[in-house]
């Protein structure tokens, strides 16, 4: 699993996707069923697995970060990323700075 720098570095803020819940399969086409949000989500760049955003920030499983400009070289980044994900990114981009 690599971080691709290059995938999140044009993008001005990170995305956030809604999952909308799944309507009755039972007759569908007799009634019009609207559309509900389920929950909004962030994916995280490291992993790409759902990141769900709660109106208690102390229960997320991850957030938005801010890499710093000494890190990726070019300017500040924001990125998506479980807490268990951060360490793993980190790790990497220290063992990039040191190579070069």
């Amino acid at each position: 699993m690599a971080f691709k720098l290059y995938e999140v570095f044009g993008r001005v803020d990170v995305p956030i996707y809604v999952k909308m819940k799944e309507k009755p399969k039972e007759a569908r086409h007799l009634i019009r069923y609207k559309a509900e949000k389920d929950y909004k989500y962030y994916k995280c760049d490291y992993c790409g697995e759902e990141i769900k955003i709660m109106d208690n920030r102390q229960e997320m499983t991850g957030g938005i970060d801010v890499l710093p400009s000494t890190l990726t070289k070019t300017k500040e980044i924001k990125v998506a990323l479980h807490n268990k994900c951060l360490k793993l990114l980190l790790k990497e981009l220290e063992k990039e700075k040191k190579e070069q």
